[in-house]
Order: C-alpha cells, then sequence, then structure tokens
C-alpha cells in the first residue's frame, strides 16, 4: 500500500473510534459506574470514548481536515506527514483561528474535534467570552414572534416550557427520551450542546400536556419533524430556568428528588451557600445549591452563566 495523506490518517483515526448506533448515554452510565468503584466523582462534561454520531463524525471529521490543511500551507509539511508530528501545531491553530474572530461555540468544537483525533485533551483555553451585557436575544419581541401562534402551537410550547430544551435539542426529542422516576417526569437530552448529555425536570405544571403528546407520538419518532422557526426556544428556555428555580426554593421535596439526578455541587473555592451579585442595575440573592439544580438542567457548568443569563 502507498503512503497514507494526512487527511488519510484522520478518515483512519476518527473511523476507530466511531460508536455509531451504540447508546451514548449507556456509555456514561457506565463510565459514571467505574469512577463511582474507584471511589472517584466523575464531572460535569467528562468525555466517553468513542464518537456516536454520523452528524458529530461528520462534524470533527472536517474540523480536523482544516487543520490537517492548514498545517500545510503554513507550516510546510507534506501531506504524507504522520499526523503525530502535526499534533504540536494544535495549539498555535486555535489560537490563530481565535484571532480570525470565530465564535467561542466553534473554537470548542474544533478543540473537542482535535482532542477526539488524538484522544487526549488539548490545553487552549480562549480569551474572548462575551458577557451577559453582549447577549440580546429573547429579552424583547422579536418581528418574527408576530408570525407564531402559541395557541395554534400548544404542544410545542409546553413542551419547551416544560423542558427548558435548546431549539436543536427539541427537533431531536423522541417519548423514549423521557422517563418517570419516584413520580417525578425527568428528559434526557442526548448530543447537546458540546456534545454534552444532560438530564432536565420536567415542570410540573406542564407534565399533562406532554404525556398527551408522547401519547400520541409512535415509539421512535420524533415529537416535531420540525420547529417552528417562529418559536422563541431560548425565550421559553429562560422562562423554564425562572420556573424551575421558583420551585426548587419553594418545594423542598421535589428538590431534593431533582438533586439526586446530579453530583453534588462542588465548588472547593467558594465559602458558603448563598450566591451573591452585587451589580448596582441587576442584584441577585440565592442558594446556591437551588441555582445548582437549575444550572445542572440548562447545561451549564457555572453559576454565574445561568444568573446572568437565565434568573436575573
Amino acid at each position: 500500500m502507498g503512503r497514507k495523506t494526512l487527511n488519510n490518517q484522520v478518515q483512519h483515526a476518527l473511523t476507530q473510534k466511531a460508536r455509531i448506533g451504540q447508546s451514548r448515554h449507556k456509555a456514561k452510565e457506565e463510565l459514571r459506574q467505574e469512577y463511582a468503584s474507584q471511589g472517584v466523582k466523575m464531572d460535569f462534561g467528562t468525555a466517553v470514548e468513542g464518537i456516536h454520531s454520523i452528524k458529530t463524525f461528520d462534524v470533527y471529521k472536517g474540523h480536523c481536515e482544516r487543520f490537517t490543511a492548514w498545517c500545510i500551507e503554513n507550516k510546510g509539511v507534506s501531506k504524507y506527514a504522520k499526523l503525530e508530528s502535526i499534533k504540536q501545531y494544535a495549539v498555535e491553530y486555535l489560537k490563530e483561528r481565535e484571532a480570525q474572530g470565530l465564535s467561542l461555540y466553534t473554537l470548542k468544537a474544533e478543540r473537542a474535534a482535535l482532542g477526539k483525533l488524538y484522544g487526549e485533551q488539548i490545553e487552549c483555553k480562549f480569551e474572548k467570552a462575551r458577557t451577559y451585557k453582549d447577549v440580546t436575544r429573547s429579552r424583547g419581541e422579536a418581528k418574527r414572534d408576530a408570525h407564531f401562534s402559541e395557541e395554534k402551537n400548544a404542544s410545542l410550547v409546553a413542551l419547551c416550557r416544560g423542558t427548558g430544551g435548546r431549539r436543536e435539542d427539541i427537533s431531536k426529542l423522541t417519548k423514549e427520551c423521557f422517563f418517570v422516576k419516584d413520580g417525578n417526569m425527568f428528559v434526557r437530552f442526548e448530543q447537546s450542546k458540546g456534545g454534552r448529555d444532560r438530564i432536565a425536570p420536567v415542570l410540573p405544571k406542564y407534565q399533562k400536556q406532554i404525556k398527551e403528546l408522547l401519547d400520541k407520538t409512535e415509539n421512535n419518532k420524533l415529537l416535531f419533524d420540525v420547529v417552528h422557526n417562529g418559536c422563541d426556544v431560548h425565550g421559553y428556555r429562560r422562562e423554564y430556568a425562572q420556573e424551575l428555580y421558583k420551585t426548587v426554593c419553594n418545594d423542598e421535596k421535589l428538590k431534593a428528588e431533582y438533586s439526586k439526578q446530579y453530583a453534588p455541587r462542588n465548588e472547593p473555592n467558594i465559602k458558603g451557600s448563598v450566591y451573591r451579585s452585587h451589580e448596582k442595575e441587576r442584584p441577585f440573592v440565592g442558594e446556591r445549591d437551588n441555582i445548582y439544580i437549575v444550572s445542572q438542567a440548562l447545561g451549564h457548568n457555572r453559576l454565574d452563566v445561568s444568573v446572568n443569563h437565565y434568573l436575573k
């Protein structure tokens, strides 16, 4: 056989990691049990081995091939170079991409792709980060909202308000994503933003409508083939966060049940149980444990993201 090009090597390396058709959720549960057997808590966002969806495979392959092309053009490496030999340029490549003005979401996706390619985390921190003041989406009525009827799309609205899913999350839901534990309803979002899985409580006030939707949907079929473009999914997600926060503040029993779905809050550098935001324009004070549940349901690591973007 002839020598393999860098792109051939990328294809081979990622194919070796492909787990298409296997449950990513099951793999994560097994990893969590493995950590537990060693007496270690698995951190939120810990990656599992393998690539479990065709879409993720294609996205990662595209990111990695852009990296190899950059190395050939900017570092003078041969297209037949060993894949391992160009790993040294990964951080430089990512930093240059950041300088080009790419979004933080894209930068993290590229970093994850290269990490998956090489089987190790790429240590590269990005400087750019939006503050909540930069975010204006869903904080007022948009023109597209006028073309969307909540009455005609009542089931979709209930699903969004009841689960807090992102648009892509909602578009992938089937009835199998929902489960009931100890009388409480939850939804499992798989391959959400950043490739993460998460579990979120279904708000009690929307459970009846959502159950009716599930009952009339066939097994393994999408709840909605298309999510209406005029549906303000992010706005409903914000409503979900605020409603969930009120629920865990006022109902200790539900709070305890919801907490069972998540690892204990771990903030070693934080003293005290109260979160305080001293910003004059939008102050906020709340119990860190309550905010933590909301953060986990939304799929965020940092409490301040949930506070500044959703709860204020």
